[in-house]
């Protein structure tokens, strides 16, 4: 028997309408044992729900707690059986486009597989997706079974493990949707960029061979979590997050920087970008944005390591006035030949360090020293 719905509460409302925020719908589903599935679909607060689904650890607490509302818009779908969780998915888009999104945390409890739960709960997820005339989403996984399930959903294969869902209508979305629309501002990145970006990076132009250098991301390698990392990693003015983005809210380009994590390297930061190529003539533009956010940051030096082959990324760097100061022979590898990685630096007038030796792990603290100090004055230094 295959995956039947037998009734609905407030399905109307799950299909024509767009549901208020933190709203609930229910949906009953007959699975193919016979037993009834209850799909709810939840927002942020999930409350008694938060324990009993998945998140990225980074975030999981702001967002299951509904700290995330104002940039992203993450439904997740959880299935019951006699008052039990026995399944849940989400996917995450922006709060105020809905257009593209993230399916993740697809999990299904082992004494309940081979079931249909997750059959039935990717069906409601992508009727909910629709309602907001989504029009891609993005997945990955390493599991053949799973495979198959997304297959039947209408997903493949797009970028290293990850597949790709468009929707009936979504056109030619790899030639339309990051195509030019008039110049592009520069803002700071916001957690609701995470989906947007995933488009960007997940697109195979430009065939830059180093995609993001902090995540080890490449180029046939697909990216979602990342973000989530990036986000983190340049929080309490350890680095800055610039996008380039259109006229229709897509994100077109990013920068990303991140100081050296030492005292005596404080005032270096690696820097890290893409551009799609209908927008590259704004590149040297996203990248001068980064330098004035590292100047902000007290960093005197900005380093991007990118892949000898990559022409078109070097001459955008130069354009801002970076200079190869280095080159690692034969430190890549793309599957058929050996390349060489370079690094161009960005100089800047010189800084204030930002942080004392004291505020970094390992360093004699000010309270040591003055114990130090203090037991050297009485002559009792041992």
């Amino acid at each position: 028997m295959t995956v039947e719905q037998v009734s609905c509460y407030n399905a109307g409302a799950l299909i024509t309408d767009k549901i208020e925020e933190r709203a609930m719908t229910t949906e009953i589903v007959r699975l193919r044992t016979g037993e009834q599935l209850v799909i709810k679909t939840l927002l942020p607060p999930l409350h008694d729900y938060a324990s009993k689904v998945s998140c990225w650890g980074d975030i999981r607490d702001d967002l299951l707690n509904g700290k995330l509302t104002e940039w992203l818009f993450t439904p997740y779908f959880v299935g019951e059986i006699n008052g039990e969780v026995v399944g849940s998915m989400s996917y995450y888009t922006p709060t105020d486009t809905r257009d593209v999104g993230v399916v993740e945390f697809v999990q299904t409890a082992e004494e309940h597989r081979s079931k249909g739960i997750a059959s039935a709960l990717m069906d409601c997820l992508i009727r909910r997706f629709r309602v907001d005339d989504g029009i891609a989403l993005y997945l990955c996984t390493t599991n053949p079974i799973a495979g198959s399930l997304y297959e039947k959903h209408g997903f493949w294969y797009h970028l290293g493990d990850g597949m790709r869902y468009l929707a009936p209508d979504a056109g030619d979305f790899d030639q339309t949707y990051l195509a030019f629309c008039g110049p592009a501002r520069i803002r700071d990145a916001t957690w609701g960029d995470l989906p947007r970006a995933s488009v960007l990076y997940n697109h195979r132009e430009p065939r830059w061979l180093i995609k993001d250098y902090f995540t080890q991301t490449y180029r046939e390698t697909r990216f979602e979590s990342h973000f989530v990392r990036l986000m983190r990693q340049i929080e309490d003015q350890n680095g800055a997050f610039v996008v380039l983005e259109n006229r229709e809210q897509r994100i077109v380009g990013t920068a990303v920087l991140k100081r050296f994590d030492t005292f005596h390297e404080q005032h270096i930061a690696t820097l890290s970008f893409r551009v799609c190529p209908s927008y590259f003539e704004q590149g040297p533009e996203l990248l001068t944005a980064a330098a004035e956010k590292a100047k902000a940051l007290s960093i005197q030096a900005l380093q991007i390591y990118i892949a000898d082959c990559d022409d078109d990324q070097k001459k955008m760097v130069k354009a801002v006035g970076f200079v190869e100061e280095a080159r690692l022979h034969n430190r890549l590898y793309d599957g058929k030949r050996w390349i060489d990685m370079l690094v161009y630096t960005l100089w800047m007038p010189a800084v204030i360090p930002l942080r004392s030796e004291g505020d970094y792990y390992g360093n004699r603290k000010p309270w040591q020293t003055e114990r130090v100090a203090a037991a050297h004055n009485r002559g009792t230094n041992t």
